[in-house]
């Protein structure tokens, strides 16, 4: 058996950085996806779904308060990819295209709140008066101050975020300067490969707390 013929292995952790988020900041914890490759060669994979923002805004943690004991409602959007149609031009994003090395960490991350656009306001404690989370809580953002909460990975989050769709052998300015990638291919069809089901096994449960 080859090196190519040996199916890659992703095994994710997580973390939250800082593990204890204070309201008086403006910027909220950071979640980190950290990604490791078990394989002997290099590979690229385009991270379409595998996004921690994505993975915030889906619905893809269960959130706890310790303190209630009751789980918290967040609120949840469903990801769609629906083809463009074939006149509208499709090109490469590639932001989305990170490059694996062999049992070397790579971290992805995303501000642990609801999505801010234009500066947007900071995470606001479920209390504050100015909070207007009306649909549930996202990340920080709704949370209650000097309580203590664990994550854990949903059961049926509304993206396949574990799931590698198109994935390829090398580095990502191999790919990208070979030349020849169809962007539409690549954005909205199978991969050159069989998918990687990312191992999610050896994700704990995430602790941490917010105070004012």
């Amino acid at each position: 058996m080859t090196d190519e013929d040996k199916q890659p292995r992703i095994v994710a952790s997580l973390s939250l950085e800082p593990s204890l988020h204070s309201f008086s900041s403006s910027q909220a914890p950071n979640l980190n996806l950290t990604l490791t490759l078990d394989h002997d060669k290099p590979i690229t994979i385009y991270a379409d779904d595998l996004a921690p923002s994505l993975m915030i805004a889906c619905g893809a943690f269960t959130i706890y308060d310790l303190k209630t004991g009751i789980e918290v409602k967040q609120a949840k959007r469903t990801h769609c990819r629906i083809p463009l149609p074939s006149k509208v031009q499709v090109d490469v994003n590639e932001n989305l295209f990170h490059t694996l090395y062999p049992l070397t960490p790579l971290t992805l991350l995303a501000p642990f709140t609801r999505e801010l656009r234009d500066g947007g306001t900071p995470p606001r404690a479920g209390s504050d008066s100015e909070y207007s989370g009306r649909h549930g809580s996202c990340g920080v953002d709704g949370l209650e101050t000097d309580h203590q909460y664990i994550m854990t990975l949903a059961s049926n989050p509304r993206i396949l975020w574990h799931h590698v769709r198109w994935w390829e052998y090398g580095t990502k300015e191999e790919i990208l300067g070979a030349g020849g990638l169809d962007a539409r291919v690549v954005k909205f069809r199978p991969g050159p490969h069989k998918p990687i089901e990312v191992d999610t096994s050896e994700i704990r449960p995430v602790d941490f707390g917010c105070v004012s």
